[in-house]
């Protein structure tokens, strides 16, 4: 072979330096085709085990999808496209040739640099020397085995762990066509959906609807999870995590557990600003939910109208909104009226655990409750806007309601029963059977009086002591009936009804309402017990009464005395004083006070007496112009009356007049007429007390003959009653001797038969 100027490569070698190329890079691609499916089946394992532990929201699994990427990217450049674009020079490759076969004394890497030699115009270089060289590596390359060589090293490694991998990959792939959980994984993690990983468990979270919930505006709000039926175990925890809109501020806080462990609950939380949940737990977590900011309805206006019953004549009354509580009659039915800044779903009021609906048109709500439907207690006015808050438990939406309940509490009142007050005047506590008992008083009702009635019962001190009672309708208030206020001023007149004496009487008068309700109500004046004596008795004791007032005008005589004593040595004391001093001033005062006393106490004499007068009219004891009656008038009454109207007050005032007058001559002046109106007082009196001193025996007379009188009856009561009694014993006697004489005669028949009987035998 001639290389006489000659480059060229032999074919034998270049054919070595291809095959070697192209081994070269069939172990790259397999080396970088294991390197990426055994990184791939590395991630896969990883992120299999960290998301099924973990259990990764969205966001997570997408970064663990790109990293995965970026390391599968990055071993794909690494371990196969850098190595199969990388140019190996044909030196490197014969090196690495002749390692591999070992024991050719660098003839190929010789030959190929040889060959490649220009000695075209190098005459120190023998050609035949690089020819038979070249020649020789040329042979040799043409008995090189490429394959051989390269299976001798790693390639069959390589082929042994790519034959692995597959493997993997091969039972991978049929365990997800069966295994539920690789399944899960493809895509959760490759297709990034939202299906969650198989659970013991699932949390359902209260509110929740259309992806997101809904909770009112500026409140605080917990949240409740709950453990769907259903269930293997129980989650021992549940975490709640929220971040908010504005920021990256994420918190988060362990949820509350009820005593069953079904049941989970968060603390307060805020929720003026937009924010983001989710709820995580070991085995199952939920997507980042939104919360829903929404305003809840406000009242604009509130009416109550109350309707009372027709009985009381009241028109209907709006019940003042800033008032209560509402006291309102038993029987008034209520009508609420109201209008809310948004438009209702529903609306209700409850009271006492009874909710009532309530009828919608818009933002109005109207309703009316019925009398029987309106009680005592606290009424809650509640509604429910169009928003969807929600499901109840019956599948309904629900709406968002009012952030405070509009409250009001009703009282119910009873009608009340007329309030009687009575009294009886002109009597005292004894009276006669055929007296006259005035009395006074008032009847007053809220509305009407429909009805008035005396009741009146006796009943004996002594005997069987049976009570008798009856009613009376009295006339002087027949007209005054319907009204209000009726005033009371008539008399009971006992005369005909023949009380029988020592008898306790008792009165009561009693008013009826038209109360149609829950009545009518009766209202009752206090019960007036009176005792029935005879005319002597109670001529004894209107004589004790008149020894009273006897012995304490005496005591004011004497008084009287002491002050015109006292009065007249003042006045003495005071006869050429030119100017009051204190003291003289409050001696003066002291005697004034001491005279309108002593008028006062001279007005209750004055007083006592006219009642006294009055009980003997009102009793019966003497017709208008006897001789009692006009003593005690003409003798005592008048006269004090006119010491207590005309002459006392003159006294009493010079009195004052003196101790304010400067002058002297006017003060003494004053001084003297005092004295002179104490001494007219002073006689008067006197006279009074004679007078009253001679007629006690007279009277005590008078009531002797009645007491005759009386003990008289009482005898021949007695004896008639004994005659009664005798006559009943003689008649008894009578009845008995004739049942006796019966029973005889029967056992002489008796006697008689058997006789008859025993003659047949």
């Amino acid at each position: 072979m001639s290389l006489k100027n000659s480059n060229a490569i032999p074919k034998q070698i270049r054919a070595v330096v291809g095959g070697m190329r192209r081994a070269v890079q069939r172990y790259f691609l397999v080396d970088g085709i294991k390197n990426i499916l055994l990184a791939l089946l590395v991630l896969i394992i990883v992120d299999f085990a960290l998301d099924k532990t973990f259990r990764m929201d969205w966001s997570q699994r997408l970064i663990m999808l790109i990293l995965s990427l970026t390391v599968i990217g990055y071993v794909v450049y690494r371990k196969l496209l850098a190595p199969l674009f990388s140019r190996l020079s044909d030196d490197a490759l014969m090196i690495e040739l002749e390692k591999a076969e070992g024991g050719m004394n660098e003839v190929l890497i010789s030959a190929l640099e040889l060959s490649r030699m220009d000695i075209s115009n190098n005459e120190n270089v023998s050609a035949q020397m690089l020819e038979n060289s070249v020649k020789e590596g040329a042979d040799a390359a043409s008995k090189v085995n490429i394959i051989s060589a390269f299976r001798r090293k790693k390639m069959r490694a390589n082929m042994f762990v790519l034959a692995s991998i597959f493997l993997c990959y091969l039972i991978g792939g049929i365990s997800a066509s069966r295994d539920q959980g690789l399944d899960i994984w493809y895509k959760r993690n490759v297709l990034l959906s939202n299906i969650p990983w198989p659970s013991n468990y699932a949390l359902e979270l209260s509110g929740y609807k259309d992806g997101k919930i809904r909770v009112p505006r500026g409140e605080e709000w917990s949240l409740l999870v709950s453990v769907q039926k259903g269930y293997k175990e129980l989650p021992s925890s549940v975490v709640l995590e929220y971040k908010y809109e504005r920021g990256s501020r994420k918190n988060s806080e362990s949820m509350v557990p009820n005593a069953s462990g079904d049941e989970f609950r968060s603390s307060i939380v805020d929720v003026s600003d937009p924010l983001k949940i989710r709820v995580r737990s070991k085995e199952y977590d939920t997507e980042w939910i939104d919360l829903e900011l929404v305003d809840r309805p406000k009242i604009k206006n509130f009416s109550i109208l109350a309707s009372y019953p027709e009985y009381t004549g009241l028109n209907e009354q709006i019940l003042s909104s800033d008032e209560g509580p509402y006291s309102v009659l038993n029987g008034t039915s209520i009508k609420l009226t109201g209008e809310v800044n948004k438009s209702l779903r529903k609306a209700s009021v409850t009271v006492s655990g009874n909710e009532y609906p309530l009828k919608i048109e818009g933002k109005t709500f109207t309703g009316s409750l019925p009398k029987e439907q309106v009680i005592s207690g606290v009424y809650e006015v509640d509604v429910e806007d169009l928003e969807e808050m929600g499901v109840s438990e019956g599948g309904d939406l629900m709406g968002l309601g009012l952030r405070e309940k509009a409250t009001f509490k009703i009282r119910i009142q009873n009608d009340r029963k007329p309030k009687v007050v009575a009294s009886v005047q002109g009597v005292s506590g004894l009276i006669v059977p055929q007296a006259r008992i005035p009395y006074v008083g008032k009847i007053d009702d809220d509305y009407a009086v429909e009805e008035v009635v005396i009741r009146y019962s006796w009943k004996e001190d002594q005997g069987e002591r049976e009570e008798f009672e009856g009613t009376l309708v009295p006339a002087d208030v027949a007209q005054l009936l319907g009204a209000k206020v009726i005033p009371l001023d008539g008399g009971l007149d006992l005369n005909g009804m023949e009380i029988p004496l020592n008898s306790r009487f008792s009165m009561v008068l009693t008013a009826k309402d038209n109360n149609e309700i829950s009545g009518p109500s009766i209202g009752e004046s206090t019960k007036i017990l009176l005792r029935v004596v005879g005319e002597a008795e109670l001529r004894t004791d209107l004589l004790r009464r008149e020894k009273e007032q006897r012995q304490i005008l005496l005591e004011l005589v004497k008084k009287q005395d002491i002050l015109l004593t006292d009065t007249g040595a003042l006045a003495a004391e005071l006869l050429e004083v030119e100017v009051l001093g204190r003291s003289e001033k409050e001696r003066l005062a002291v005697l004034q006070k001491r005279q309108k006393l002593l008028s006062v106490n001279i007005n209750n004499i004055v007083k006592r007496l006219n009642g006294m007068v009055s009980e003997i009219l009102n009793n019966r004891l003497e017709e208008e112009d006897g001789i009692l009656k006009q003593r005690l008038r003409q003798k005592v009454i008048d006269p004090l009356a006119v010491l207590v109207e005309e002459v006392i007050p003159v006294a009493a005032l010079e009195l004052d007049s003196a101790r304010r007058i400067l002058a002297k001559e006017a003060r003494n002046e004053s001084m003297r007429i005092a004295s002179q109106f104490q001494v007219t007082a002073l006689e008067a009196m006197k006279e009074v007390l004679v007078h009253m001193v001679r007629n006690e025996g007279y009277q005590q007379a008078v009531n002797l003959l009645y007491e005759i009188q009386r003990e008289q009856e009482r005898m021949n009561k007695m004896t008639a009653k004994a005659k009664e009694k005798a006559l009943d014993e003689v008649v008894r006697e009578k009845k008995e001797k004739n049942d006796a004489d019966k029973g005889q005669n029967g056992n002489v028949e008796g006697l008689k038969k058997d006789e008859t009987k025993k003659g047949d035998n």
